[in-house]
Formats: structure tokens, sequence, C-alpha cells
């Protein structure tokens, strides 16, 4: 299993689900915002979300364009097999 490396440096294993990562973002967030962590694991943590944001938004445009490719298969597939409408 390889892991990708985002643009920061950071490595995350592509096979970290959506969900996932957007919830190691979402509490990256709290602990900064909270200031929970001091400036050093901040800026890490800050560069962590970054590639995880990476990560999720590169599933979510997977996830459309699976979506857009199903939708235009159904429309092909309706309208050769809808007898009204000229092949």
């Amino acid at each position: 299993m390889s892991k990708k490396m985002s643009e920061s440096g950071v490595t995350i294993n592509p096979e970290l689900s959506y969900e996932d990562a957007r919830d190691e973002l979402q509490a990256i967030i709290e602990r900064i915002e909270t200031g929970q962590i001091g400036l050093e694991q901040s800026m890490a943590q800050y560069e962590r979300g970054a590639a995880l944001y990476q990560h999720c938004k590169r599933i979510q445009e997977q996830v459309e364009q699976k979506f857009s490719d199903l939708t235009q298969q159904m429309q092909a597939g309706s309208s050769a097999n809808d007898p009204k409408k000229p092949a």
C-alpha cells in the first residue's frame, strides 16, 4: 500500500476514507482554533490539514465524475429504449 505525498510533504494514506479524513481535519481545526496546541505543532497540524483537505477534494471530484458518467449512461440507455425518440 503506497502513500501519497502532498505538496506540503505530508504523507496521506490514499486508502483513507473521505469520512475519516474529514473527521481528522475537523479535529485539527478545533485544536488549532481553541489553542490546544503550541505554535510549532499548529503549523505541522495545519500542513496535515491542508493535505487532508486535498485528499477529500480528490475523492469528491472522483465521486462527482462517477455520478456524472452514470447519469449520462442512464440517459443514453433510456433514450435508446424510448420508442418515441429517434435513435
